[in-house]
């Protein structure tokens, strides 16, 4: 017969052999069919999940924008003293988005005019401040509407004698532009400003003369452009 103490030695062996097993067997055997479904259906819901909101963009830009534009200018309500032609030029941008949506721009340029007098030639310049509100955040076609003020100057020159009219005004607008990489964009943008013409300088031979002047006009704009964003 064995003796009570085999016995506890042999117990305790085999009680040793079945955890060993059962650890070998939990390593080499393959994941349980429930478990394996939880882990799967984890993984689905983590794919439902909404991506995240495109990431903030913010920073400066420049740009430069060729312009066709329309100018008109009135002494009246009825009279036409220049007559409204088409012209052509170009615009520089500068601004900084603060989001993906809202941005401020600063915009300078100018564009060259005929008048219904072939000996007067006329060139028209601004410099703008616009607030910017774009849709479409994160997608490469981006869409915008915008408004400003703005500072315009109409220079008309006939030989020796310019005469160079100032003034103020409100300008809104839009456009979109097309992202073709994280840095560059083409785009359209269309710009009609209403100003108020209140001075009028004239020069002759060296002499200048300014006065004031209180006049109505409009300058529309049809441009495409390039910007780089830092």
């Amino acid at each position: 017969m064995m003796s009570s103490s085999n016995k506890k030695r042999n117990l305790k062996k085999a009680g040793l052999m079945v955890l060993a097993v059962f650890a070998v067997a939990v390593i080499v055997s393959p994941v349980s069919p429930a478990f394996a479904g939880a882990a799967m259906e984890a993984k689905a819901k983590a794919y439902e999940e909404p991506l995240p909101e495109p990431e903030s963009e913010k920073g400066f830009y420049l740009g430069i924008r060729f312009i066709g534009s329309s100018l008109h200018v009135d002494e009246s309500g009825d009279e036409v003293f220049f007559v409204k032609d088409d012209g052509g030029g170009v615009q520089f941008q500068a601004g900084y988005r603060f989001n993906s949506v809202f941005a401020l721009e600063l915009s300078a340029g100018g564009a060259n005019h005929d008048t219904s007098d072939p000996t007067i030639s006329a060139g028209f310049g601004l410099v703008q401040i616009f607030a910017q509100y774009r849709f479409a955040p994160g997608k490469p076609f981006r869409p915008y509407i915008k408004g400003g003020l703005g500072g315009y100057g109409l220079r008309l020159e006939q030989d020796d004698l310019d005469a160079n009219i100032r003034g103020g005004g409100i300008a809104v607008g839009g456009g979109f532009d097309y992202f073709f990489s994280r840095h560059f964009s083409i785009g359209v943008d269309f710009t009609h400003n209403i100003i108020n013409y209140s001075e009028v300088e004239f020069s002759l031979g060296g002499t200048s003369f300014a006065t004031e002047v209180d006049e109505e006009g409009a300058m529309s704009s049809l441009g495409l452009g390039l910007t780089y964003y830092f």
